[in-house]
């Protein structure tokens, strides 16, 4: 079983039969559940409300004294709600079951309560609770369109709308210890994006990363589990492997995708055990690194022509993060050309020049199948080439006859008469229902968020959605 490392918050177990209370405490901290409080009283639990700090209450029902479990029960339901709570109790009745589900408990056990229902229970809730908490918290996210953390994105060039709801997505899913999958096209900076994950985790270990792509088998194996002296003709010491490395932090495991499905098989151990052997070790060790892949394949398509494990999918996809692909990423593409252009004047010692208009459209309209990595090496190679005029050129032999972007100023650039229009002419329908759709694409489909953007109320946005029908 994985240790209760992802809950700061104890399990509070409520009992007045100190044989039960020893025993339940017992099984949890076998399991690895180590943050347990236990109580013979229930007015002490009460006395914790309404700023109790608890991850799970696990109460006995039917308690001597002046406090019934019933009416602890609907304490919590009414002051600490989002602390799940499991019923335990010697009476077998359905009525009683109904009514304590009814009033809210999470779920109902009869003593004794056998061990595997306990820990299923138990995971349930927490799993539970934690869902809860994040939809909470995704949802203020989304609304507040604000970040708690700018500062672990610093890597992170962008102003975009759809990298902006990424990042408080990923605010929301970096505290947990479950896995996480970055995908992404070649270059749209999924190891930056691994990066800002661990910052915001606040995990106290390292962030440690390893490509496994060319990675054979017994490669693949040593490197993560590492080996132990003896284990083959030239293993003369023992040598830790990167999941031990990366105790209590974040293991990046890049290009995932073409891992072999032998090796995939040891990955899908590792996350569903947390333990691991190193290569001629006894006896397992334990895994405290959280896992995050990416790579920059359809796992899904893999996984249908039987190249990528189903049951391996599902687990490291517990949390999805897709970047979009520099093209769809609009006045980012200027931003980081900008960013990559000062960069390499002052590496080159070169006098920096503003980029103007007719590069910016072609820079725009090109569509950067390398991405971010393209783009750094297009600016680098053509400024030592010859400065600004030679990346001129050479996006000039990119792009032949580049669109005008109306909508999309070169950083820097005033508004007014500098605004690029498109030739001819869009119709104010035209231009309203394209700014409709792309307040729509930049909140996700959010309506609420996309009027905002636009300065109009629901009411607006709504027929304005009405007449595109």
């Amino acid at each position: 079983m994985k240790p209760n490392t992802e809950y700061a918050w104890p399990i509070f177990l409520v009992d007045d039969e100190e044989p039960l209370l020893d025993s339940l405490s017992m099984t949890l901290l076998a399991a690895g559940f180590e943050n347990l409080e236990a109580f013979t009283d229930g007015q002490a639990v009460l006395d914790r409300l309404p700023d109790v700090r608890c991850a799970l209450l696990l109460l006995d029902l039917f308690m001597p004294g002046r406090v019934h479990g019933e009416a602890i029960l609907e304490r919590f339901r009414s002051e600490a709600p989002h602390v799940p709570v499991v019923m335990v109790t010697g009476v077998d009745e359905t009525e009683t079951a109904v009514r304590c589900m009814k009033a809210g408990a999470f779920d109902y056990l009869i003593k004794p309560v056998e061990q595997t229902l306990l820990l299923a229970t138990v995971h349930r809730a927490l799993a539970h609770a934690r869902l809860l908490r994040q939809n909470i918290h995704l949802r203020d996210k989304l609304l507040s369109e604000r970040l708690d953390q700018p500062e672990a994105f610093s890597g992170i060039i962008t102003e975009n709308r759809q990298m902006q709801a990424i990042f408080r997505y990923m605010e929301v899913i970096a505290p947990t210890a479950e896995p996480v999958l970055i995908t992404g096209e070649t270059g749209t900076g999924k190891d930056l994006t691994a990066t800002a994950l661990h910052r915001l985790s606040g995990r106290s270990g390292p962030f440690v990363a390893v490509n496994v792509a060319g990675l054979d088998d017994n490669m693949f194996a040593d490197t993560l589990f590492g080996h132990v002296k003896g284990a083959f003709t030239d293993a003369g010491q023992d040598r830790r492997g990167i999941v031990e490395q990366a105790a209590e932090g974040t293991l990046f495991l890049d290009e995932i995708g073409d891992l072999s499905l032998a090796s995939q098989i040891k990955l899908l151990k590792l996350i569903q055990d947390d333990e691991f052997f190193p290569l001629g070790a006894e006896r397992p060790r334990r895994s405290r690194a959280r896992i995050v892949a990416a790579t920059n394949q359809d796992l899904e398509a893999a996984e249908r022509k039987g190249l990528f494990r189903k049951d391996l999918f599902y687990r490291i996809n517990t949390y999805h993060v897709h970047l979009p692909p520099l093209r769809e990423r609009g006045r980012d593409v200027l931003r980081l050309a900008e960013h990559y252009l000062r960069q390499t004047c002052e590496t080159l010692k070169i006098p920096y020049e503003r980029i103007g208009p007719p590069l910016a459209d072609r820079l725009l309209s090109h569509p950067f199948p390398g991405n971010v990595r393209e783009l750094r090496s297009l600016i680098f190679n053509s400024m030592a080439q010859g400065g600004l005029q030679a990346l001129e050129r050479n996006m000039s032999a990119l792009v032949k006859a580049p669109a005008r972007h109306f909508d999309v100023p070169v950083p820097g650039m005033a508004l007014g008469t500098d605004i690029l229009f498109p030739d001819p002419l869009p119709t104010m329908d035209q231009t309203v229902q394209e700014l409709v759709r792309e307040a729509l694409r930049r909140s996700g489909g959010n309506q609420a968020a996309a009027a905002r953007m636009l300065g109009i109320s629901r009411q607006a946005m709504h027929q304005r959605l009405s007449q595109r029908r």
